[in-house]
């Protein structure tokens, strides 16, 4: 076990830490689309597609939130949200109406199925995530948590 460990260690230390397009950018890149094409495929079992899901997880945050806040959050097209949205509203999981003081802006508001459907949707992303983070140990998710804030924090 320990000369499966010392190789592992040895493979860190020969990783080669100066600017390659191929490097922390790109793997960073891949294990967050991974993450997201593997969500979005357990999410197929609720009968969610990956922008369906989305959308109602950050309603949940904040239900209620105008078409426009929802686009912008998702970094995508009013357009795209528009139809996102329709979809949704089409399957039961969410309704619009306009806001009181401004016929213009449509706000969003979960329905009851959704609400009854997010729990299963917590499941499916902590069963995810403790399949893909419970292989760290605890000191290394700590450190990876912390490198990705700063990381974030940077580009802000």
């Amino acid at each position: 076990m320990q000369c499966a460990a010392q190789n592992e260690d040895s493979a860190r230390e020969a990783l080669d830490l100066t600017f390659n397009p191929l490097g922390a950018g790109y793997l960073l890149a891949e294990v967050t689309r991974l993450l997201r094409a593997s969500l979005d495929q357990r999410m197929l079992d609720l009968g969610l597609t990956g922008s369906m899901w989305r959308v109602l997880v950050y309603l949940q945050r904040e239900d209620g939130r105008s078409q426009a806040d929802l686009a912008k959050e998702l970094e995508v097209s009013r357009a795209s949200l528009g139809q996102m949205i329709d979809r949704l509203e089409r399957s039961g999981h969410v309704r619009r109406r306009a806001h009181p003081d401004d016929r213009r802006i449509w706000r969003v508001f979960l329905t009851e199925k959704s609400r009854e459907v997010m729990p299963s949707v917590g499941e499916k992303a902590q069963a995810l995530h403790q399949q893909t983070f419970g292989r760290l140990a605890e000191d290394e998710h700590r450190a990876f948590i912390a490198t990705l804030m700063t990381l974030r924090d940077s580009l802000r």
